[in-house]
């Protein structure tokens, strides 16, 4: 039986699987776990071969395999690549996990980002297993951790396909229906990245790096603030400071054609301990978005610097972490022929109601793709929906957008 890819997306956004990362309270929506166990049972349910991967306590990967005609040690496999995580569900104005059905769209947390891509993948292999279909090439579902957090998930799958070393050392991790050396037979030829992008084909994105700056000062009574050094005070001349790096560095940088410019955006902040008491410690976040092909750490360095010396008479006061988050941004330079082929796909599907084509685009966030990518596997990023839906506080998805997805991944499936 072909299963519904619009239930398929309700069954998947009831499940929650917040990232540890946007944890606030005790409820039990945390962590992947719940959402790992219902797709390995998916997968047994169709009958093919699965592996799990451990990657942090209670958090795994999940490998599903639909066989191909050509052996994958002599051809290669074709690798889909979509996150369990989701990001936090504080101040959503609907029901994150009630799934509800209305207006044509599948409300919920996840349900664009990325349980909707999700869901047309495992749509897809239903339908294949169905017709009891033969792709010519086999194809690689990994279900990965950690996206929405550190891309820890998809640099384990990555040790995997390294070096022989890295290799055995994460095979320790790994249980299930395959060995080792038949994980490392299946090392793609080409991958997609599951991520909300209307059906258009990303070809690159930018790179990240995020940190924690921290200022430190001198606590005091408020009615003698002379008597204390104001953290606060500090912290607002080193957000004026990335302010200025914004307009006279990166505005100045020539943007790339695709993906726009460099941004640095503070996205948190935090400082004091009571009214009455002058604040000794603040500290902020900060988000760095780099061009393709640029060094998120060089341009870390830099922007470092460039605080530093726009507050060295408090720069003994001011502290930057190691980043938490890091990853470079996909080039585009290997994954045009691949990213046409996915294009033409799209098109053909809708050739009977024709909608906008599917273009050739760079995008201003992340993905798991810079990974596999750096491995030397064209990689692109693709998926139902839209990424301005993605992270709201009533986040939806297209219906319509599911279904044309998962007709697009099982032509993909078939024709390799």
């Amino acid at each position: 039986m072909v299963l519904s890819v619009k239930d398929l997306l309700r069954d998947l956004v009831k499940i929650p699987s917040v990232n540890p990362a946007f944890q606030h309270d005790e409820a039990a929506i945390y962590g992947e776990s719940r959402i790992t166990d219902f797709l390995e049972n998916f997968f047994e349910n169709l009958g093919l071969p699965t592996w799990r991967q451990l990657v942090h306590p209670d958090r795994e990967n999940l490998f599903a395999v639909f066989r191909g005609q050509n052996p994958p040690s002599a051809a290669g496999s074709i690798l889909w690549e979509v996150h369990q995580d989701t990001v936090g569900v504080q101040g959503m104005k609907i029901d994150p996990f009630a799934a509800s059905e209305a207006e044509g769209r599948v409300w919920g947390r996840g349900a664009c980002d990325v349980k909707g891509g999700m869901a047309a993948m495992l749509a897809a292999f239903s339908r294949l297993r169905a017709e009891n279909a033969a792709p010519r090439q086999t194809t690689v579902l990994a279900l990965t951790i950690n996206e929405e957090s550190g891309f820890s998930g998809v640099k384990s799958l990555a040790r995997l396909w390294g070096d022989e070393a890295e290799a055995q050392a994460e095979g320790e991790n790994v249980r299930g229906d395959l060995s080792l050396d038949e994980i490392r037979d299946l090392r793609p030829l080409r991958a997609i990245v599951a991520e909300p992008t209307m059906l258009d084909v990303v070809v690159s994105h930018k790179g990240c790096v995020r940190w924690r700056c921290h200022t430190h000062g001198k606590a005091a009574h408020t009615s003698r603030p002379e008597q204390g050094r104001n953290a606060i005070s500090t912290m607002v001349r080193v957000v004026e400071s990335l302010q200025r790096y914004q307009s006279e560095v990166l505005d100045q940088c020539e943007p790339d054609p695709r993906c726009g410019g460099p941004t640095v955006c503070v996205s948190t902040i935090q400082g004091g301990s009571g009214v009455n008491t002058v604040p000794d410690h603040a500290v902020i976040d900060i988000d760095y978005r780099v061009s393709p092909g640029d060094d998120p750490d060089v341009a870390r360095e830099q922007l470092i610097a460039y605080v530093t010396a726009a507050n060295s008479d408090e720069s003994a006061f001011i502290e930057h972490e190691p980043p938490s988050n890091h990853c470079v941004g996909l080039r585009g330079q290997t994954n045009s022929e691949w990213a046409q082929h996915i294009a033409t796909t799209v098109d053909g599907v809708d050739a009977a109601a024709p909608t906008q084509r599917s273009q050739l685009i760079g995008v201003p966030f992340g993905t798991d793709a810079w990974v596999l990518d750096a491995l030397g596997i064209p990689t692109v990023v693709f998926g139902p929906g839209s990424i301005e839906q993605a992270h709201t506080d009533d986040e939806w998805i297209d219906i319509d957008q599911l279904e044309r997805a998962t007709e697009v991944f099982y032509r993909l499936a078939i024709d390799g």
